[in-house]
């Protein structure tokens, strides 16, 4: 039942990003844009990245990359498009990563794909203009979580140790979260994750209760976060959850927590999905300072 409930879910939350993203499209006279390059050369959907950035961006721009969200189980790299293109005017080369989702794989197997698209990042800086010493980390929802696997593991060799994946050769300066999808093991409407996000493969290994319990990750050393939620977030609560485990750990961060909007609703991942929003512009702003000052 929780496959079938993914799925369900997938054509819920795909459908309406399809009309969402249909009344938003752009002129991207202004960007150059790189689609589609594979990360991993086995012709998956889930193994591709794109890169947007200014054309006559200089060689040391600062790097963004950015995890979609999707609860795990939705979506491709093009329902952050209007997002990134935000962060590429802005003067970021900025890079958008699919991943393989759930039901069809499991979380250990997302969180070893954005790890090999970041791997990937790093051998092949020279040719794609990364800049190794300016790198940045944004995602949201579910790839916030992912992010913040990624950031733990990056900094942790005895956590590459556990989960059997290799450093990336990349390492973020700071990260920005927006409204994160911290538990896996859900109550909520999102309850049909609980039972895939592992498989029996998992049991018993030394990266399980990464998996069942991601706070955990808060133990690693992690660069500072900027964190951002609002109080129409659907899943506000695990932001503030992690903002509280982050101040019990004297961890580097700051939280915008956005109170009910007053001229319209500052739903979940609002600022992704509505990047037009002055309250958007604010966390675009904010944020970029916030990480550009680590």
């Amino acid at each position: 039942m929780s496959k079938l409930g993914c799925l369900i879910w997938r054509y819920v939350f795909e459908s309406g990003d399809k009309k969402r993203l249909a009344k938003q499209v752009q002129d991207l006279s202004d960007l150059r844009v790189i689609k589609d390059i594979a990360y991993l050369s086995d012709g998956d959907q889930g193994h591709l990245l794109d890169i947007y950035e200014l054309p006559d961006l200089p060689a040391d721009a600062p790097v963004m990359v950015n995890i979609h969200g999707g609860g795990l189980f939705a979506s491709y790299k093009e329902v952050n498009a209007n997002f990134n293109y935000e962060w590429a005017r802005m003067g970021y080369r900025t890079v958008s990563i699919s991943y393989r989702r759930i039901p069809e794989t499991t979380l250990w197997h997302q969180v070893d794909d954005v790890m090999a698209a970041i791997r990937y990042l790093a051998q092949h800086a020279n040719e794609l203009g990364i800049n190794l010493d300016r790198c940045y980390l944004t995602g949201d929802s579910a790839g916030a979580l992912l992010s913040l696997f990624v950031l733990a593991l990056t900094s942790s060799e005895e956590l590459r140790d556990a989960f059997s994946i290799a450093e990336t050769g990349m390492s973020f300066r700071a990260a920005g979260l927006v409204s994160i999808m911290l538990d896996t093991q859900r109550k909520d409407l999102m309850r049909a994750i609980s039972n895939v996000v592992t498989c029996k493969d998992d049991r018993g290994k030394a990266y399980e209760p990464c998996l069942l319990d991601p706070s955990l990750l808060v133990a690693a050393p992690l660069p500072p976060l900027f964190l951002v939620t609002s109080a129409e977030d659907l899943i506000q609560k695990d932001t503030l959850k992690l903002d509280g485990l982050l101040t019990a750990a004297d961890k580097q961060h700051e939280l915008l927590d956005f109170p009910k909007g007053e001229e319209r609703q500052l739903v979940h991942v609002f600022s992704v999905s509505y990047p037009m929003y002055p309250e958007s512009r604010e966390v675009f702003d904010r944020m970029s300072a916030y990480l550009l000052a680590r």
